[in-house]
């Protein structure tokens, strides 16, 4: 689902509109630029005929060079004390990837362990831990996607907006240690997620990860708005059934005549059949099962994707004072050239 090595190409709609000045009174020293090329520093030896010596072209280029390093040693100083920098913006990266929405479930019911097989230790682990350690693993993995996520319980709460800030989605992950309350209300959480897809160009595959137990009715107006949304903003739906212990499996078709609506979580797999989008379920009755539904769904084949990225303000003074530094060892070398006395 995601590759690495996304090429980074710089939005540039003007260079002034990426730089700016900290200070702009340093500017005012630029003119000392010309001092070196006015004033003489170099050192005064009497002699009686000067023109009598022979030419000296390697003497006349030192001395043009160390003119031009000594103003370019006071520009490079100057533009240092201006403290120039490189505005916030942002970075258009195209790689493979996925706009991925986890719509977690956090209602009460997410306290219960997993259905007990047998005497498996592991299955009565509550199914809300297994949920975050394994989502965690989920998010890490993503290299070149935005993700984001949303959980729910009786209202829905936006945790992390899609982005590309895998360590947010991962601080929110680490806020469902207080536990789940309320009850389950699915479609206003899909709802939400999806609304983040809105007004946003289709640059990727779209991928809702619902992480439920189920147990939710949905009426008709409901669900009709909700496949409309699907269908509009062209999102698959991924969903890791966390069976309980009183849940039904997903599996097995209920028998003739037996009441549908007394099974929310096999009438909410039948309506999302009904979605007209990609759709998966993954039924997991214990963590491992958790763990291969994620791993599962990341080796699933992605659009190219497109995305910006921001890039906070980068300071440029450090270049312009090794500049300096560099221009000051020129002219210790120049001056070390220099004749300190007249041989004859």
């Amino acid at each position: 689902m995601w590759e690495e090595g996304a090429q980074t190409v710089l939005l540039a709609s003007g260079f002034n509109e990426h730089w700016g000045l900290t200070d702009f009174w340093p500017l005012l020293l630029l003119p000392l630029a010309v001092l070196p090329w006015v004033l003489r520093g170099q050192m005064n030896f009497p002699h009686p005929a000067l023109q009598g010596l022979p030419a000296d072209p390697l003497s006349a280029w030192l001395d043009r060079l160390w003119k031009m390093a000594l103003s370019l040693l006071i520009l490079a100083l100057s533009l240092a004390l201006t403290g120039p920098y490189l505005k916030s913006q942002y970075v258009e990266k195209i790689g493979r990837g996925a706009h991925v929405m986890i719509v977690l479930d956090r209602s009460a019911s997410m306290n219960e362990p997993f259905v007990k097989k047998g005497d498996d230790a592991q299955a009565r682990v509550p199914k809300m831990e297994v949920a975050r350690k394994v989502l965690k693993t989920l998010v890490a993995q993503g290299h070149d996607d935005l993700m984001g996520m949303v959980t729910f319980s009786t209202s829905p709460i936006l945790a992390a907006p899609l982005g590309n800030d895998r360590e947010f989605v991962q601080a929110a992950l680490d806020a469902t240690e207080a536990g789940g309350m309320g009850f389950t209300a699915v479609a206003r959480g899909l709802g939400m997620a999806l609304d983040y897809f809105a007004d946003q160009p289709v640059t990727g595959a779209r991928a809702m990860v619902l992480v439920s137990d189920g147990g939710a009715h949905l009426d008709g107006k409901t669900q009709d708005m909700l496949r409309a949304m699907f269908m509009r903003q062209k999102a698959s739906l991924y969903w890791i059934y966390l069976r309980s212990e009183s849940g039904v499996s997903l599996k097995q078709s209920l028998a003739e005549g037996e009441n549908i609506d007394a099974y929310p979580e096999y009438a909410l797999h039948e309506y999302f059949q009904t979605l007209n989008v990609p759709y998966r379920v993954y039924e997991a009755e214990n963590p491992q099962a958790v763990m291969a539904a994620v791993r599962d769904i990341s080796t699933l084949k992605n659009k190219p994707t497109r995305y910006l990225e921001p890039v906070s303000r980068q300071d440029l003074s450090q270049y312009a004072y090794g500049l300096a530094w560099l221009v000051a060892v020129c002219l210790m070398c120049l001056y070390a050239l220099e004749l300190k006395r007249w041989q004859a």
